[in-house]
């Protein structure tokens, strides 16, 4: 009989190291991947697409969107266009694409519906510039800022 106390007792010792030490592993690796928040000086400027998008963010909160593809049929902008983008005003706000990393939102009134639509870009920020992409733009579309050509 005690040689099974004793038995559960290093279990039980072994079984503590081991949760202690896969919760400091999962804290150190969530302390790795924090990063500082976005502020206006990473994402005012002028967002040149590769697919020939544009995006013009001003500190102020607007923005001027150019061919910039729309996310959905929904959007509130009206399907009769050949072309599936969209070219004119919008507001910004900083936020999150669901399992993305941070970035911008960005909202425009769809004149066909009068929906909001909204258009995430998510932001990498890098040492000179930034670098971003539409999550509902086709793989490889990229979008690389230039800040202070906020014309």
């Amino acid at each position: 009989m005690r040689t099974d106390w004793r038995r559960t007792l290093w279990w039980f010792i072994g079984a503590t190291a081991l949760l202690l030490a896969l919760m400091a592993a999962f804290r150190i690796q969530l302390g790795e991947d924090h990063e500082d928040p976005l502020s206006i000086a990473d994402v005012a400027g002028v967002w040149q697409g590769s697919d020939g998008g544009r995006l013009t963010v001003r500190a102020d909160g607007t923005a001027d969107l150019e061919r910039v593809t729309r996310p959905g049929p929904d959007c509130g902008h009206s399907t009769d266009a050949p072309a599936r983008s969209y070219t004119g005003p919008a507001t910004w706000a900083f936020d999150t694409y669901p399992d993305e990393r941070p970035g911008i939102r960005f909202d425009s009134q769809g004149p066909a519906t009068a929906q909001l639509c909204r258009v995430y870009l998510v932001v990498i920020p890098q040492k000179d510039s930034a670098k971003g992409f539409l999550p509902h733009d086709p793989p490889g579309v990229s979008y690389i800022r230039w800040p202070g050509q906020q014309n």
